[in-house]
């Protein structure tokens, strides 16, 4: 039997380069490269900016900097600090205190973001956790326990942008949700508490509802199942 590790060589980058991607064991880049296709890799390691003009296939990775794949971005665990742009994002965990921009879909088992958000498609997870420090944004939310909530801290804002930190989205549904700043047309669980700085057009839940008094709720209705 092959090892499929024996074949694959390990890259390092130091300073401005770049490849035309393939398959590797370990790739760490110090400053900043391009992968001119796809990049299948176990583990990456970024200080500094790297592109992908193809898809990239993860297990581990290790972000600090900017990270930006043209295609569909697939990995195990990641984490770091910095920006991720991708096409689509399938992942067993992310966590990242930065910015996420999908153009697609984003989804994950467990998904910890602290910072500002934007999925153009359908954002997705068992455990959703989004701590807000700029505004978010996805078409629409769908999970387990879905958590959103603004930061309190206003020192990593500018004058003015506290109104902007807010997350919208048409569709939000899961068993427990409980929002912060959330702008929604439907939201749809088993136990929701909608709390300040909300405004939802329907809520619709089939056992707890809780409205804090600063939020609109314009239609809340209970479902008999």
């Amino acid at each position: 039997m092959v090892n499929e590790a024996a074949d694959r060589s390990n890259l390092k980058v130091l300073g401005t380069s770049s490849s035309l991607g393939g398959f590797f064991q370990d790739v760490k880049i110090t400053g900043e490269c391009r992968f001119n296709g796809d990049v299948d890799c176990f583990s990456l390691s970024i200080t500094g900016e790297n592109e992908v003009s193809g898809s990239l296939k993860v297990e581990k990775l290790k972000l600090a900097g900017e990270l930006t794949v043209n295609g569909w971005l697939k990995g195990g665990a990641l984490r770091g600090q910095g920006d991720i742009k991708a096409g689509s994002l399938a992942a067993e965990r992310l966590k990242l205190s930065g910015s996420l921009e999908t153009s697609g879909n984003c989804e994950a088992e467990e998904l910890e973001l602290s910072g500002a958000l934007q999925v153009k498609g359908l954002l997705s997870a068992d455990k959703l956790q989004l701590k807000l420090y700029g505004p978010g944004s996805a078409a629409e939310v769908g999970g387990g326990t879905i958590t959103v909530k603004r930061s309190k801290s206003k020192a990593l804002l500018q004058p003015g942008q506290h109104a902007e930190m807010r997350f919208t989205s048409g569709l939000i549904e899961g068993d427990y949700i409980e929002l912060e700043n959330t702008h929604a047309d439907i939201v749809r669980g088993e136990k929701v508490i909608i709390g300040a700085g909300c405004v939802i057009q329907k809520v619709e839940y089939s056992s707890y509802l809780e409205i804090h008094k600063s939020a609109v709720v314009k239609q809340p209705v209970k479902i008999v199942k």
